[in-house]
């Protein structure tokens, strides 16, 4: 609108003085055209400014007056647009609140007068809106007693930080009660002066109604957890009671069958014959079978009844003894057993060794038939814990029969090819676990098996070295390569 003015100004004086300079021109010329008569040509001269001055007045004036019709029609349209516009808006900002089920309020700074109130409201507090805009002080009122405090403070965090936000209860004049979550800032003027409060008042009945009743379902969940858990724990160790009674009363009648056995056969060979001689032998045979399984349980039941004690444990020295033993009971095989120098993990020392006799007298079992036998024993970090690795190039087992691999008295290979229990690899899943790792099985028919478990590892770990020092004499030190998969190695994750 000044642009315009300032436009209607300029072309005005520039009027004005083509006007003049029109005039200064012609006027003379003009006037004797005229008349001839000299004296009304001096009388003419004389009032021809106050003629030019009358005639440009009036032509002027003229042209201000169109000119701020003009102006002031065109400001009368804009402020129209504006008008139109802003009632438009203010329509659909109405529309929005009165589609919203949020409670949206507008009040002067210091909160004693409403500006706006949606017609959410009435819906939320039941009772008419008008009630409240003659007395904000039935806000508080509608507070549950329980919540006023709070409420009062959510006010005066407001003044103070110039935002806040607070859930509470409101009573409705039915004596229904509901939950509102209440949240509002001050609204400042350009020179950021508070000039008003905002607020959104939202009905959060239904999502506390739903957190309680997940929070009560989580517990009765927990209950029942707890309950069946102790009832699962107590059955455990009922059973675990009744293999080690079991297991311990066979142990008499196996030793008086063993015992009497021998004294058969050595006392009575004669009459027995070969046929009754080789009968007894079966009998000790299976009398020691039965032995080994009736220890193996009493080992396993032990696993889950002892209580850890937890120390830094050698496992490479552990392995390196118990190879040892296993030399002395076969002094004519030769194997190579390849260990690190040291092998450092936080573990149960009996337990430790319970699990490295069973996995490494696998090992040593399993490549009885290999001339080139190769054990291994190594470890590599994975994060916090270490990942110790028993690997061997023996007769391996079917990658198919996986999934029944750490179940009770599961056998992979016949009595008449290798004798055992089905309880070792058991008893080591129990081990590990109770330590809280993980134990896996890679095997391959005809190439080997590799064992992996996972304990807390409490030094890093030294280069491997081979343990050759009761091997034959001349046996060549056969050392087998980095930990490579074997060939077509299947994986039993017993996680």
């Amino acid at each position: 609108m000044a642009a315009k003015a300032w436009r209607l100004a300029l072309g005005i004086g520039a009027a004005y003085a083509v006007a003049g300079i029109v005039w200064i021109l012609l006027s003379d010329t003009l006037l004797a055209s005229l008349s001839a008569d000299p004296g009304w040509l001096t009388t003419a001269q004389h009032y021809k400014g106050v003629f030019y001055v009358l005639a440009t007045a009036a032509g002027l004036s003229g042209l201000v007056r169109a000119g701020y019709q003009r102006l002031l029609h065109e400001a009368n349209l804009a402020r129209n647009r504006e008008l139109q516009a802003l009632q438009w808006q203010e329509a659909r900002f109405r529309q929005l609140h009165q589609s919203l089920g949020e409670v949206l309020w507008l009040a002067t700074a210091d909160g004693r007068q409403l500006i706006y109130l949606s017609p959410a409201f009435e819906a939320l507090y039941g009772r008419p809106a008008a009630d409240f805009e003659q007395d904000l002080d039935l806000w508080l009122g509608a507070v549950h007693p329980d919540d006023r405090a709070r409420a009062m403070a959510s006010n005066a965090q407001l003044q103070a930080t110039g935002q806040s936000s607070c859930d509470y209860r409101i009573c409705r004049p039915d004596g229904s009660v509901r939950w509102v979550s209440d949240r509002k800032r001050l609204i400042v003027d350009a020179d950021g002066q508070a000039s008003m409060i905002g607020g959104i008042a939202e009905d959060i009945t239904t999502r506390i109604e739903r957190d309680a009743a997940r929070a009560t379902n989580q517990a009765e969940l927990a209950r029942m957890v707890a309950e069946r858990t102790a009832a699962l724990q107590h059955m455990n160790a009922e059973l675990d009671a009744f293999a080690r009674t079991a297991a311990h009363d066979m142990k008499s009648p196996l030793q008086a069958i063993g015992g009497f056995s021998y004294l058969l056969r050595q006392r009575h060979a004669a009459a027995l014959g070969a046929n009754g001689q080789r009968m007894v032998a079966h009998i000790e045979q299976s009398t020691r079978h039965m032995a080994t399984l009736v220890n193996d349980l009493l080992t396993l039941s032990r696993v889950s009844a002892l209580t850890l004690h937890w120390a830094d444990v050698d496992l490479a020295a552990l392995g390196r003894e118990l190879v040892a033993d296993l030399r002395r009971q076969a002094p004519d095989r030769q194997v190579v057993f390849d260990a690190p120098a040291q092998l450092l993990l936080q573990c149960d020392g009996g337990l430790a060794r319970s699990l490295l006799a069973n996995l490494l007298g696998n090992a040593w079992k399993y490549t009885g038939r290999r001339p080139d036998a190769h054990i291994r024993l190594a470890a590599q970090h994975r994060g916090s814990v270490l990942e110790v690795c028993i690997e061997d190039n023996g007769v391996g087992f079917d990658a198919g029969t996986g999934d029944t691999l750490f179940k009770p008295f599961q056998r992979f290979h016949s009595d008449s090819e290798f004798t055992g229990t089905g309880i070792g690899l058991v008893t080591c899943q129990r081990i590990v676990h109770r330590h809280g790792g993980d134990i896996h099985i890679e095997s391959t028919p005809g190439v080997g098996t590799v064992v992996r478990f996972t304990l807390q590892a409490t030094s890093a770990v030294p280069d491997t070295q081979a343990d050759t020092t009761s091997a034959a004499p001349g046996a060549r030190d056969h050392r087998m390569p980095e930990a490579k998969p074997l060939p077509t190695a299947a994986l039993v994750d017993m996680a």
